[in-house]
């Protein structure tokens, strides 16, 4: 094809595209994560006629992905067959979906039209596809591998056609139907705007002092999903794609109502929390008690889990909302209630470990 424009001949897909894109008024600049890396262009990624219920792809969903995002042998022969730049540096991701806890890209094939979001409501298994967080046409922002040019859901309970933030592409699965089987909590009611606390996802942190990390403090801080939702491999590919650890968590988290503490222990909740300001009762007055616990008495320490909920709560400061498996109602008052008194001071009402606290005061 010859183009009265460039004055030059496309004999490629790329080349048609650009003119395409070029007469329809769009941006010439369209690739996947960049021309120089895709020799090809539009033809490195599709071929021919491709597979049936494919577009021009020889290979099937997430199988097509892998063959540059996955081991490195697949890399060698994507260059070798000239379709990928031997500049390229990507990451294996399918080894990431190898890993005990990841999303469930290899679970179905595709979403039937009978899905519907949220959660693909409809679906016979719980399943998601790449392309569910990644739109293979738009170019790939400096630490933005989720461009948020993908169809998402907003706390306010629409869909939308292309995403503005992160966790609204995340919202997609996990909000109110709470997944296919029903196992996941609904992210839309933690993270709600007239929530009293929260990890600021959703909204900008308020610039409070938190003791346990210094430089948190700046008003309109945020933070994203995959800050904590990723690798578990601080060399592995960023995101949420798969990890050694339960919740597609970054490092180990225990959850038990009775738990030895050490740095392995709340691992992911050192990775920002400083383990010695904690310790030394900076942020609460008790805090060294409860998760070391008693050496005189014999009484264990308990998880961070037991009091705090890591993503937000509606109702309480300080990400308060108790595990019910180790807290309870007072049995006296039928009171389950933190009230703060004053800065750094509080009461609880609550029966914990077996032990009313009618109220304990700080």
């Amino acid at each position: 094809m010859f183009s009265k424009l460039t004055g030059k001949y496309t004999n490629s897909l790329a080349g048609c595209l650009t003119v395409i894109l070029f007469l329809a008024g769009a941006p010439v600049a369209f690739g996947h994560v960049g021309d120089a890396l895709l020799p090809e262009g539009c033809g490195s990624c599709h071929v021919g006629h491709g597979m049936a219920g494919q577009p021009m792809l020889a290979q099937a969903e997430e199988d097509f992905c892998y063959q540059c995002h996955g081991s490195e042998e697949k890399r060698t022969r994507m260059i070798s067959s000239g379709r990928l730049s031997a500049a390229a540096v990507l990451a294996d991701v399918e080894r990431e979906f190898r890993k005990p806890f990841r999303h469930p890209v290899q679970e179905g094939t595709g979403h039937l039209p009978t899905e519907q979001l949220p959660s693909f409501k409809g679906a016979t298994i719980g399943h998601a596809e790449c392309v569910d967080c990644h739109n293979p046409h738009q170019r790939i922002e400096a630490g933005k591998p989720m461009t948020y040019k993908v169809a998402g859901y907003s706390l306010s309970g629409q869909n939308l056609e292309t995403s503005l933030h992160e966790y609204e592409i995340c919202l997609k699965c996990h909000t109110d139907y709470l997944g296919v089987d029903r196992t996941e909590r609904s992210l839309s009611a933690e993270f709600a705007l007239g929530g009293r606390s929260q990890h600021p996802v959703t909204r900008e942190a308020s610039g409070a002092g938190i003791p346990s990390m210094p430089l948190a403090r700046t008003p309109g801080m945020t933070m994203t999903c995959s800050d904590c939702h990723t690798s578990d491999d601080p060399n592995g590919p960023r995101g949420p794609h798969g990890s050694d650890y339960r919740f597609l968590l970054s490092g180990n988290y225990t959850l038990d109502v009775y738990a030895e503490e050490s740095p392995q222990a709340y691992e992911f909740c050192y990775s920002c929390h400083d383990r010695y300001s904690i310790l030394g009762n900076e942020s609460f007055p008790l805090h060294r008690e409860h998760i070391v616990g008693d050496p005189l008495s014999g009484r264990p320490g308990t998880s961070c889990f037991t009091c705090h909920n890591s993503h937000g709560s509606r109702d309480n400061p300080y990400l308060l909302e108790f595990n019910p498996k180790a807290v309870t109602r007072e049995t006296n008052t039928g009171f389950l209630q933190y009230q703060k008194t004053a800065a750094g001071s509080g009461k609880c009402y609550l029966r914990c470990h077996d032990h009313n606290h009618s109220p304990a005061e700080y």
